[in-house]
């Protein structure tokens, strides 16, 4: 790896692991739901969706840290989270992308609920819905990190 990516390379392997943690996590609540959800359970549509906002911030979080590092451009304004998530798969001209569409268009669902889970009230949250989400996550985030680990090996 160029010197000159070896941070980002090592940032990026330090998210990574903190997300396999977060889909490991996920997993495990998944596993000891309760089906049909209780009325009155207060915990588990927050626990869930507050690991599902972690995972999402993760990948948010590598995608910031490659375009301030090897795409030199960040996007502002108030779209700015969807055109970081573009950004990710149609780099500037003469950069590699980091991921495909396909899982970009995955991730939109992520975003939008990051966006809910932030704006809203944690009594406010469906398991029912969120567990859509929670089903791909292991699938996704292994597209997530084949897409890394070429993106990774392009910049070496």
């Amino acid at each position: 790896m160029k010197d000159k990516f070896k941070e980002l390379q090592e940032d990026v392997v330090a998210e990574q692991k903190l997300i396999e943690k977060t889909v490991q996590c996920l997993s495990v609540i998944k596993s000891q739901l309760p089906l049909p959800f209780a009325e009155d359970d207060l915990k588990t549509e927050p626990a869930i969706g507050t690991y599902l906002m972690n995972f999402y911030n993760g990948v948010e979080n590598i995608i910031k840290r490659i375009c301030k590092v090897y795409y030199e451009t960040f996007p502002l304004g108030k779209d700015w989270h969807k055109e970081l998530l573009d950004l990710s798969y149609q780099p500037p001209e003469g950069k590699f992308s980091v991921f495909s569409q396909e899982i970009v268009s995955r991730l939109y669902k992520y975003k939008n609920f990051r966006h809910r889970f932030v704006s809203g009230y944690g009594f406010q949250l469906k398991a029912e819905k969120m567990l859509e989400l929670v089903d791909d996550v292991e699938i996704l985030w292994d597209a997530i990190q084949k897409d890394l680990d070429s993106f990774l090996e392009k910049l070496s």
